[in-house]
């Protein structure tokens, strides 16, 4: 079988909005459209560095969290794989003997203005996943024992951590562009797939902020190396060092390292292999996603979603029909999906597959990521 792909329709609104950026359509009113998204750019540019030079310039003053900070964000909208790195590097501190908690703002969540803590009672890992969001429920799978918090002032996150659990640290899940709290270390994630250097600022480009302000970072991750073009990310690093100079980089992949059906039945990894598979995600990057299981050995389809999708009945008939149309063996959703899917059955096996972030060079910089982190609490609890 062919390596096709099928595409879900997004929203409307998405939909014109990437086919407009993308500059592959260049009929007149297109044209007209992306103009006027450069025009919303420059002012959308104007609000940014207005906000950022307040507290750059102490008019207005960052709020002190009361616990250490590392934050791991990113300067595009979405796809870059955070969830996997912080699950990484809150792995790395756990073996380290730190205690870190996660905290999130939780896309689409439910919380209400009170923080939601998800932690080793049985009750908090019922939770609706629509009131914490698709990540931070699989992030309180994927690390038993450490604490994940979701609310919208993440100061107040923090205090409930420090106050309700053990945590000694936090790991801020995508707080790069949160500009009102200190923190001691930034890491930035960069999908290394994706050349970033001519993209624009949003929303006529997928850029929250200019590269430019990787300068603010002290680290740079790049995610999915093992995907990319070599020459083309060797480019991109080369690009990106005349702008941030001396910033160091480190290069991961997201290593698949589990298969299993929903059901929790594990799956031997040479299973898929050779076999027709329909790899359906709701994910910011799912071609990662669909050319990882490629690299298993599977003839792929991809049907695609918007991110943080949940999966309805309907869905699922849809996911059945696509299955059958290219005659798929196999459904193969990721960990984030999930959290999302239906108590429902297929008529074909669906296999969940689950990935950790792996180093393939700088590993010296996550050790120092580590040593700072104990600087930090030192410090903290003089």
């Amino acid at each position: 079988m062919k390596n096709q792909q099928a595409s879900r329709q997004s929203a409307p609104l998405r939909r014109w909005w990437e086919k407009t950026v993308s500059g592959r359509d260049t009929s007149p009113l297109t044209t007209a459209s992306r103009l006027l998204l450069q025009a919303a750019s420059a002012l959308y540019w104007l609000g940014l560095k207005g906000n950022l030079l307040l507290y750059i310039s102490g008019l207005k003053r960052r709020t002190t969290p009361m616990l250490p900070v590392i934050s791991i964000g990113n300067l595009t909208m979405g796809g870059t794989g955070k969830t996997t790195a912080t699950a990484f590097l809150a792995g790395r501190l756990c073996q380290a003997g730190l205690r870190p908690g996660i905290v999130l703002r939780g896309y689409q969540a439910q919380t209400g203005r009170e923080p939601v803590i998800l932690y080793d009672d049985p009750a908090s890992k019922r939770r609706d996943t629509t009131v914490t969001g698709d990540e931070a429920s699989l992030l309180s799978q994927m690390l038993p024992g450490v604490p994940v918090a979701v609310g919208k002032r993440r100061e107040t996150v923090i205090a409930r951590l420090a106050q309700d659990t053990n945590a000694n640290i936090v790991i801020l899940d995508d707080g790069f562009q949160y500009f009102r709290m200190d923190r001691f270390t930034d890491i930035v994630l960069i999908d290394a797939t994706v050349d970033i250097s001519h993209q624009q600022l949003f929303p006529a480009g997928y850029l929250r902020e200019p590269l430019t302000h990787l300068r603010r970072a002290d680290q740079i991750w790049f995610t999915h190396s093992d995907l990319a073009d070599p020459a083309q990310l060797s480019r991109l690093k080369d690009n990106l060092r005349q702008i941030a100079s001396g910033l160091p980089i480190v290069e991961t992949k997201h290593q698949i390292t589990n298969l299993r059906l929903v059901n929790g039945q594990s799956v031997e990894l040479e299973k898929i292999r050779a076999r027709r598979v329909l790899a359906v995600s709701a994910i910011g990057n799912p071609e990662s996603f669909e050319q990882s299981l490629r690299q298993l050995g599977a003839a792929v389809t991809g049907l695609r979603y918007d991110d943080h999708h949940y999966y309805t009945a309907r869905d699922l008939q849809e996911i059945a029909a696509a299955a059958h149309a290219q005659q798929a063996e196999f459904v193969a959703i990721t960990a984030k999906d999930a959290v999302k899917w239906p108590d429902q059955e297929l008529d074909m096996p669906v296999i969940v597959v689950e990935c950790q972030l792996q180093i393939i060079s700088g590993e010296e910089m996550i050790s120092e990521v580590i040593e700072r982190a104990r600087q930090a609490i030192g410090e903290h609890y003089d």
